[in-house]
């Protein structure tokens, strides 16, 4: 086991009855790993089911809040980190010791890292994705690469009361079902942070995200022109043309269902979310 005197802080999300599935994710307590688990509740009897093997143990420390909205519940989450550093987590991920003693080394060795992304396999063994063999900045992300929630981990000193995730996108937001990660590390480069990513697998979880959902879920695909709209203006009535016309020649999906979706996405921005910004709703 990485020995060092670095804390790391996993920061599980969770709704309802998923409190339940918290317990297969803990590892056996050691003293640099504390977990913090952000509750929500629909109803008050989602909070019975609580499970006494999160109450009994001193690493563990269970917050909940009523209401719903992933992007809301990590902000939670971390509100409550004491650590060094955090890592972002769901209900249904896995860990191994090795992959925390990875991640405390890699923000032990970069003493500038504020914002890291790793690797992700899901439970079968393999990669969600295809990752590049080689770290990299955020400004040479490259081209199709997207991250997901539980690859991402912060330093809590740098990101504390400044960067957030933004709660208009996300699960359970009223507006956008994703999109929250991509403008996390917008907005953490924006604040001029050094965010990097390592291909060290440090998660393993199911292979199903809503990353995998952008050629089939009308949802995703207006998430996905809102976010666009967010981080790059009218651009991105541009952007959305030449990706559903690639995602059509590729026959990935359908030229027609993805620029009308994503085009509602940015108006809907446009119109609904940008205009209560303005007036403060």
């Amino acid at each position: 086991m990485y020995v060092c005197n670095m804390k790391l802080n996993v920061l599980i999300s969770t709704l309802n009855n998923g409190i339940e599935r918290v317990p297969h994710i803990l590892l056996a307590p050691r003293t640099d790993v504390a977990y913090i688990v952000s509750m929500q509740y629909t109803d008050e009897v989602y909070l019975q089911q609580i499970p006494t093997e999160l109450q009994e143990r001193s690493d563990v420390q269970v917050v909940t809040m009523a209401g719903k909205g992933l992007s809301r519940n990590r902000n939670n989450a971390m509100r409550y980190a004491t650590g060094d550093i955090a890592l972002i987590a769901d209900d249904d991920v896995r860990y191994k010791n090795e992959y925390f003693d990875s991640i405390i080394a890699t923000f032990e060795q970069h003493t500038t890292l504020d914002v890291a992304h790793f690797m992700i396999k899901a439970t079968d063994g393999n990669y969600i994705k295809a990752y590049p063999n080689h770290s990299y900045t955020y400004p040479h992300i490259p081209k199709g690469m997207y991250v997901t929630s539980p690859e991402i981990a912060v330093r809590i000193s740098s990101v504390r009361n400044k960067l957030y995730f933004d709660e208009r996108f996300g699960l359970g937001s009223p507006h956008f079902v994703c999109g929250e990660e991509e403008i996390f590390l917008y907005e953490a480069h924006r604040m001029g942070m050094d965010i990097r990513f390592f291909p060290q697998c440090v998660v393993e979880a199911p292979s199903d995200s809503t990353g995998t959902r952008t050629y089939t879920d009308e949802r995703v695909m207006m998430a996905k022109g809102a976010m666009h709209y967010y981080l790059h203006g009218a651009s991105a009535w541009l952007r959305m043309f030449k990706f559903a016309l690639t995602a059509a020649l590729s026959r990935k999906g359908n030229f027609g269902t993805l620029l009308r979706n994503t085009f509602k996405g940015i108006d809907y921005y446009r119109k609904v979310v940008r205009y209560e910004d303005s007036t403060g709703r």
